[in-house]
């Protein structure tokens, strides 16, 4: 199964602070999706890390017109603060399950860092 995209879970979805990266990254197309097995924190910079863990996150599935492209850009991003590390997930999509890129934290990380459970798995809106 070949890699479809990236999950986007946080700052980066319509709407929120670092959406014009992923635009500026390609962005082609959106899909909701659904990543099992991890939990979603909110961190006291104002932004969400997913780590593996009981629950679920909610987010989308973003297909760009050249994801290699859009991975070295995605990647300048993400490293920024050293948190997060890319890895390949399975994502639940209307459409079936779907691999993707996913950028994921560590639990030990995000606890050193003063993140908190965000119980709903869905960052936007910063509702919990």
């Amino acid at each position: 199964m070949e890699v479809a995209g990236v999950f986007a879970y946080g700052s980066l979805l319509p709407g929120e602070r670092y959406h014009a990266v992923a635009r500026r990254a390609g962005l082609l197309r959106r899909t909701p999706a659904r990543l099992e097995g991890h939990r979603l924190y909110a961190l006291p910079a104002g932004y969400p890390a997913a780590v593996p863990g009981a629950g679920a996150v909610e987010g989308e599935l973003f297909e760009f017109r050249d994801l290699e492209a859009a991975l070295r850009v995605l990647d300048r991003f993400e490293a920024a603060d050293g948190l997060y590390r890319r890895v390949v997930v399975r994502v639940k999509t209307p459409a079936g399950v779907r691999r993707a890129w996913a950028y994921l934290a560590e639990a030990a990380a995000v606890a050193r860092r003063g993140g908190v459970p965000w119980p709903s798995g869905r960052w936007r809106g910063r509702r919990a």
